[in-house]
């Protein structure tokens, strides 16, 4: 096994903080395991036949959507224990509309509500947890990105309005931004990305919105600010 791990440190816009930055260190990750290779490298390590290791491992994901809808929580073996989070979801009434909670947090009658699993909850196993860090000790640690490994990740674009304008450019050229793309246009990070986004979606001055939900969430423009809007 490769003993080495490049390092650095990040300086991000902090979102909370406007003018100011906040700094992270982060692995800078050497790839990406495909199942394909996982099962094999399982196989070999096993001494079983890969086909033998696919099996078992498509049985333990079928256990799995067999047992966490019915509110189960899952523990696998020295690894952790998986569960499912719900959000509350309004239906809509005959005339289209979706109910309003009442003030004062009155809970809704019961057949305006439904549930939809919102995330997938994985809580580690704390053996499994000391292990990976004692492995993750005996790595070789080098600084990258220059004698003080700083790697600087400013957007050019210090305020909301001007980060807003661009989304908007892109979204009239593209039709649709997920967070993935305002974070590459506007040079935030992933999480800043997406929480600027969460938080100023629907706000009438930026004519940005958006749809689906999760990670299929993706931002389009308002229909007040669509080409054409209107005509």
């Amino acid at each position: 096994m490769d003993q080495k791990l490049n390092y650095y440190q990040l300086e991000q816009v902090d979102m909370m903080h406007p003018g100011q930055t906040r700094s992270i260190i982060r692995i800078r990750q050497k790839g990406h395991l495909p199942g394909e290779q996982f099962i094999q490298e399982v196989a070999k390590r096993c001494q079983l036949h890969r086909g033998t290791v696919q099996t078992v491992l498509l049985s333990v994901v079928d256990e799995l959507l067999e047992y966490l809808p019915q509110g189960y929580s899952v523990e696998f073996p020295d690894l952790g224990t998986f569960s499912i989070g719900v959000r509350r979801v309004l239906e809509e009434t005959e005339d289209g509309e979706k109910p309003q909670q009442p003030a004062g947090g009155t809970p809704l009658p019961h057949h305006g509500i439904k549930l939809e699993v919102s995330r997938i909850n994985y809580a580690t196993n704390k053996r499994f947890f000391k292990c990976v860090h004692s492995n993750f000790s005996t790595m070789d640690l080098t600084r990258i990105y220059g004698a003080k490994g700083v790697r600087i990740l400013r957007s050019p674009y210090p305020q909301v309005k001007n980060r807003m304008i661009v989304a908007r450019e892109y979204l009239q050229k593209h039709g649709f931004m997920k967070v993935a793309d305002y974070a590459l246009i506007t040079k935030l990070s992933y999480s800043s990305a997406q929480r600027e986004l969460r938080k100023y979606c629907d706000e009438p001055e930026y004519g940005i919105t958006c749809k689906g939900s999760g990670s299929h969430r993706i931002y389009v423009l308002a229909p007040s600010t669509e080409p054409n809007a209107g005509v």
